[in-house]
């Protein structure tokens, strides 16, 4: 999401809006590429990306984090407003998601790639409750990536209120501290008994709130 997009949008001519997004999405697509995430549409100010799906990736959770992690920087670097740098970059915020998902071509009038299940679902509502220019993730999603990316910081966010899924437990993603265990324990057990009270990204949401809805 691009904070304050609606405001944007408002103070703009539709043509700077359109560049604006292209500028952006431009930088996007070329992270996809870099990372080996996959793009699967852009809905409005919306940015949606999967991983470990049109190949298998031992590493996809690895992989998705990385590209939000990258998507902020290049979001931030991006002006709002050419003519008028004042106004500054452009904020995101980011949420992501693992688990199994449904993908289809549906329509036959501008047919459309489309991906379906909770997963999706759920990386939805991680973006749509995170925060300006952070990364949230679900804990099944972080308990991956501490497998994937044992150096990757994390930072219990702790419970959270989702709407349509009731309370969850999530994540901040490359804030905090690393987490390990021991080979045999469930990463799970040292993830929810590791608090950092200070902070020291398979399918990814980015939304133009100036951002990883």
């Amino acid at each position: 999401d691009i904070v304050g997009f609606t405001d944007i949008s408002s103070s703009m001519s539709p043509m700077k809006v359109s560049d604006m997004l292209d500028r952006l999405y431009l930088k996007f697509d070329s992270l996809s590429r870099q990372h080996d995430v996959f793009k699967v549409e852009t809905i409005g100010d919306a940015y949606m990306a999967v991983t470990n799906l049109v190949k298998d990736q031992s590493d996809h959770t690895k992989r998705i984090a990385e590209f939000s992690i990258a998507a902020i920087v290049a979001a931030q670097e991006t002006l709002i407003d050419t003519e008028n740098p004042e106004r500054g970059g452009i904020q995101i915020r980011v949420g992501f998601d693992v688990g199994p998902i449904v993908a289809n071509v549906v329509g036959s009038v501008n047919p459309r790639y489309c991906l379906f299940g909770d997963t999706v679902n759920t990386a939805s509502r991680m973006e749509s409750t995170s925060e300006v220019n952070r990364i949230q993730c679900s804990e099944r999603a972080g308990l991956l990536l501490v497998e994937q990316s044992p150096e990757m910081n994390l930072l219990p966010r702790g419970r959270i209120e989702v709407k349509g899924k009731g309370e969850m437990s999530t994540f901040w993603v490359n804030e905090g501290r690393r987490f390990h265990f021991k080979k045999g324990r469930s990463p799970s057990m040292n993830l929810r008994r590791s608090h950092s009270p200070t902070p020291s990204s398979r399918v990814t949401f980015f939304r133009r709130k100036s951002m990883p809805r």
